[in-house]
């Protein structure tokens, strides 16, 4: 009996349990599918969801590597809706899709790619990325940017709109070269301009040779987890260049032409004297020194025909005669494109010529690219690029000059502007000789030194790079790249017998030849693995393994000839050296001289990448980099980095109609910054120009050290942390990125203080370190967008904050920019922990002395009727007569007593005066299209930065005669009455000066509106003061483009395919409290500690264009 209860339950239960599967294969079915874009490519990382309405299920998968998504497992029975959506295509939907129970059923869709950044491809460190793939913090201008703003420096296209990226154009002359910040200064004295790497491959001051029109986009790169990958180059930041390629047009030629003219015009003058207030202040110069046989009686009859003056009226006027006129620029673009599936090709033609608006300043360029891609097979490619440039530079501007004596554009604003009966324009004026020691600012008629003057440029360039891919095996990819690159320039400069430098060689021509050749060599050598879809699961693996080897070498030779027949021209002297004479002077023919400086880097590196389901990112880098630069202790650098990143957005429990993608990053890591003066680390000998040793009777020769090596040297390293967030919102239309940044340097290279007895003052050592922590903002919009009306938007703003960390035990280093005389000069600038790097300092302005500031005391002298009163400087008054070019007396300058001890002096009484770096930065575009019409506007700014604005030093000043002043010098406390009578001077009496004027009264009365000091009583040696740092702030309208297409309609018909003609206007309005040209200057860019001098920066241009785009 039991054996049959038993038999007949377990017959009970399989027949309860067989059915079971059954159940299963009729109640399910499987789903499969494909998603191409509009090309027929499949779309990996496809979001596919599956959603029955009336049982509210709902499930989802990603596609594949090749594009395929399955779902294995679905209830059937019923209808489903499938939606397909990935960042930057469109969403689609599959309705009404019924799942068979058993059965495998296969969908297709396409997606349609949608204008979006996040479908760009962005190259960082040997690879390629999709921009919503890309980890690293960047910003990029692409070749809509370029077109849109027509102008031959591509650095001055990227002005305000990249965050984190600080360009100053130092100045406008034509071929200036820009300085480029990334995230603040890192180094304190060794170079800050960021690795530029065009085409894959690395290439100095880039953007001042390549034509924009050849530009397909610059990505910035500013973080450690895409700089460190670059290594001892990457501290800041990356500038990775793509020029433009060919494409697939299926075998057609593509033939397109671009051409602009335009007119540049100067946008603002410096206010100067016009020639009444001149004559009226040399009348006033005289009569206070006692100068009564000086240059005055040249203008009038001195004393008696005061009166006279008003007839002088506005006089000439310099600055519009040597920078007023219209500079004309052009220029030409030829580009042929075209190939196919296999093989694509561009060749492209540019030419430009710029007038400067200065007289005799120009700028000639020849641009040559072509790169030609091939695809020989799946799994071979190689390619070809091959990039010249001629360049032809005529003047010169100050960002790179020395002082006063070399500075030309001082000329145009301090001669005398009137031209005496008997003068031209372009007269010799034998009372303005530059031997003349009467002329203490070695002024000469500006027409006469620009054309004594001579400066040309040749630059060069040649690149030549090769590369090639195979692929192994599948996901792995071999790929090889080298590049020759040669830089040749040549300086050569021209000064007639006018000029100073002739005048110091007997009066006759001097020729300077300055050549510099670079050669580089370049070799990358890259193993690749990639994996989307590693073991056909959601995980994505990539991987990198490099090496790369780089050889510069620097070739330079100088020479001084002079000697040179008086009346020689400038080109016949350049090509006729032998004509210059052996002299019998105290000044010798210098002897040629030349060097060449051979730099090597081996470099291997390694990344990771992993993200899994296209939601969690892993990426891990290190490089090492061994270079010629550091001796055997330290050639080697290390630099690793790693970031990691969670795509919010395509996790299961985020839910949002508007968002399309949301992504937070943070990365860590080192890089490093070569960019130092080559072997520093040995001690290097010089021969001086005299001197040596007699031996045999004859002096011989002898090489001095220059310097005490330091084997220790090492490089300077950045530690950079980003915490970053990236948003994409409402089908792309809203795109927002928002970064928080702290990078660390140290190991900065500074001279430091070393004992005597080691025979040297001080030696270059590793002991410096700064900080740099900001914030960037980056938001684009496409606010509106119709059929035939759409506007677009894009802002950013960049804050950061740099300071001075560690100065190797060192309070303070005080620097010298060397704007007027060398480094003759007090330090104007200073290097001190918790500063800036580029902090000003000097005195602080406190008005001017006035009568309440003496005692007074009765004084009677029949040789100066009308000066009854003496005056004395009251003894709690503060005292700056130790620093005064002149006795101090009322109508003198006056400074701060910053430690209260009643003497001003330069040891306890000069302090920080301001920064050269902003607060924040950036820029805002607007974009209009009405049918076929377009409207582009773009502003820039900055707040919160200093310029030392070193004109009004030396233009406010007069310490010399006949120099003409600012016009703010008319407010200037008066040593003469409205009739031209003196009312105060100094005189030596018993060996002592004193001051003498009339009674307080009518001198009060007749200075009652004075608000500023008398010119002629200015400090020694023009010492730094807080006058004349100035706000540097500005909005700045930089440019407006309206363009407008013409109907295809009316083209097709004869043969063109567009036809877009624009107007253009350039640095169009200036809203800004400086009193210079432009607050966007830096004439002493070569040294990063005194930035922010503005010494007679070559003004910024307004610029008009008209233009026309062409395509076959």
């Amino acid at each position: 009996m039991t054996k049959l209860i038993v038999s007949v339950y377990a017959a009970l239960m399989l027949c309860c349990v067989l059915p079971l599967p059954m159940m299963g294969q009729s109640g399910y079915g499987t789903v499969k599918g494909l998603i191409r874009d509009e090309d027929g490519k499949p779309i990996p990382g496809v979001s596919v969801i599956a959603e029955n309405s009336k049982t509210n299920f709902k499930t989802g998968t990603q596609t594949d590597s090749g594009g395929v998504f399955i779902f294995p497992r679905l209830p059937a029975g019923t209808s489903y809706r499938f939606t397909f959506s990935s960042i930057g295509f469109s969403t689609e939907h599959i309705n009404g899709h019924v799942v068979g129970a058993g059965a495998t059923t296969s969908l297709v869709a396409k997606l349609i790619s949608q204008s979006s950044k996040l479908n760009d491809v962005v190259i960082v460190g040997y690879q390629q990325f999709r921009r919503r793939d890309l980890l690293a913090a960047s910003s990029e201008v692409g070749a809509k940017d370029l077109k849109a703003n027509p102008l031959n420096n591509a650095a001055e296209v990227l002005q305000g709109r990249l965050a984190g990226v600080q360009i100053t154009m130092s100045e406008g002359a034509p071929g200036a070269e820009p300085v480029i910040n990334i995230r603040g200064r890192g180094s304190i004295t060794q170079s800050s301009e960021p690795l530029y790497v065009v085409d894959g491959i690395p290439m100095d001051n880039a953007l001042n040779v390549l034509n924009p029109q050849d530009i397909e986009s610059i990505n910035v790169l500013k973080d450690a987890a895409s700089t460190a990958i670059y290594g001892s180059r990457g501290a800041n930041g990356v500038v990775v260049i793509t020029t433009k390629g060919g494409r697939n047009t299926n075998g057609r030629t593509l033939v397109s032409y671009n051409m602009f003219y335009g007119i540049q015009q100067l946008a603002k003058k410096i206010e100067m004297m016009d020639a009444r207030d001149f004559v009226t202040y040399q009348y006033e110069r005289a009569w206070w020194r006692g100068d009564t046989a000086g240059a005055i009686k040249r203008y009038i009859r001195y004393p008696e025909n005061f009166d006279t003056i008003a007839t002088f009226g506005k006089g000439f006027d310099w600055q519009e005669r040597t920078m007023g006129h219209d500079a004309l620029q052009s220029s030409h673009n030829v580009s042929v494109t075209g190939g196919n599936q296999n093989t694509t090709y561009n060749l492209s033609l540019t030419a430009v010529k710029q007038e400067g608006i200065l007289i005799n300043s120009s700028l000639d360029r020849k641009n040559l690219n072509f790169r030609l891609d091939h695809k020989a097979n799946n799994r071979f490619r190689f390619g070809f690029n091959t990039r010249y440039t001629r360049q032809l530079i005529l003047g010169a501007g100050t960002s790179d000059a020395g002082g006063a004596g070399a500075n030309r554009l001082r000329q145009y604003t301090r001669y005398k502007p009137v031209i005496l009966p008997g003068e031209e324009e372009d007269s010799y004026d034998p009372t303005l000789d530059l031997n003349n020691a009467g002329n203490g600012f070695n002024i000469l008629n500006p027409i006469l030194l620009a054309e004594a003057e001579v400066r040309k440029r040749h630059i060069n360039q040649l690149n030549l790079n090769a590369n090639f891919s195979f692929e192994l095996v599948r996901n792995l990819t071999f790929r090889s790249q080298a590049a020759y690159n040669v830089t040749t320039t040549n300086n050569k400069s021209y000064d007639d017998t006018l000029t100073n430098n002739a005048k110091t060689y007997n009066k006759q021509p001097v020729v300077s030849l300055n050549d510099i050749q670079v050669t580089q060599l370049v070799n990358s050598n890259v193993l690749s693995y990639v994996n989307p879809a590693l073991f056909k699961t959601r995980h994505s693996f990539s991987a990198l393994l490099g090496q790369e080897t780089q050889k510069t070498t620097t070739t330079s030779s100088s020479q001084v000839i002079r000697y040179f027949p008086v009346g020689t021209p400038a080109d016949r002297a350049f090509n006729n050296l032998q004509l210059a004479a052996a002299s019998t002077t105290a000044y010798p023919q210098q002897q040629p001289s030349s060097s060449q400086v051979p730099v090597t880097l081996a470099s291997f590196f390694t990344t990771i990448d992993y993200n899994y389901a296209q939601r969690y990112y892993a990426k891990f880098t290190v490089r090492a980099d061994g270079s010629s630069l550091f001796g055997e202790e330290n050639k080697w650098g290390y630099f690793p980095s790693g970031i990691v990143s969670w795509r919010i957005s395509n996790e299961p429990f985020f839910e949002s109609k508007w968002v399309d993608d949301l992504r937070a990053r943070f990365s860590y890591g080192i890089a490093g910054n070569n960019r130092i003066t080559p072997f520093s680390y040995r001690t290097q000998y010089v021969s001086p120009a005299s001197g040596g040793y007699g031996l045999n009777g004859a002096l011989n020769g002898v090489y001095n050290p220059s310097n005490l090596g330091n084997n220790l040297l090492k490089w300077e390293s950045q530690i950079a942390r980003n915490l970053g967030f990236d948003l994409t919102a409402f089908k792309n239309r809203i795109n927002v990125t928002l970064d928080l940044y702290y990078n660390s340097s140290k190991n900065l290279l500074l001279n430091q203080a070393i004992p005597s007895s080691t025979g040297y003052t001080s030696q270059f050592q590793n002991i410096g370190a700064t900080s740099n922590k900001g914030v960037e903002l980056q938001l684009s919009a496409d606010i509106i967008r119709k059929r035939t009306f759409n506007y677009s938007a894009s802002f950013n703003i960049s804050f950061n904050r740099n300071r001075i960390t560690s100065l190797g035990g060192n309070n303070i280093i005080l620097r010298n920019s060397g704007w007027f005389s060398g480094n003759n000069f007090p330090a104007d600038y200073i290097l001190k922990v918790g500063e800036e790097v580029g902090t000003m300092y000097g005195y602080i302005n406190d008005g001017f002395y006035t009568l309440s500031d003496f005692t007074t005391t009765s004084y009677s002298n029949p040789q100066y009727p009308g000066l009854t009163t003496q005056y004395m400087l009251k003894k709690n008054v503060p005292s700056n007569a130790g620093i005064l070019a002149d006795a101090l007396q009322p109508g003198s300058p006056r400074f701060k007593d910053l430690n209260g001890d009643g003497v001003i002096d330069a040891d306890h009484d000069r302090t920080t005066i301001g920064h050269s770096q902003p607060k924040f930065y950036g820029g805002l575009t607007q974009s209009v299209t009405y049918k076929n019409f377009d409207l582009n506007v773009f502003i820039n700014f900055v707040y919160g930065n200093k310029v030392f604005n070193a004109n009004k030093l030396e233009y406010g000043s007069a310490y010399g005669a006949e120099v003409n002043l600012l016009r703010s010098a008319n407010n200037r406390w008066h040593m003469i009455d409205d009739n031209g009578n003196l009312i105060q001077r100094t005189i030596n009496s018993g060996g002592s000066t004193i001051i003498i004027g009339a009674d307080s009264a009518t001198l009060g009365g007749i200075n009652r509106k004075a608000s500023q000091w008398f010119p002629s009583t200015s400090v020694n040696g023009f010492y730094s003061q807080s006058y004349a740092v100035e706000n540097g702030s500005y909005i700045r309208i930089n440019n407006i483009t309206l363009g407008y297409n013409l109907p295809k309609t009316l083209l097709s018909t004869i043969g063109i395919s567009s036809v877009r003609v624009y107007v253009t206007a350039n640095n169009v309005a200036t809203i800004t409290g400086y009193t210079g040209y432009d607050p966007d200057a830096n004439t002493r860019r070569s040294d990063p500690t005194t930035s922010g001098v503005d010494y007679a920066a070559y003004p910024r241009a307004r610029t008009y264009v008209a233009g026309l785009n062409i395509n076959f």
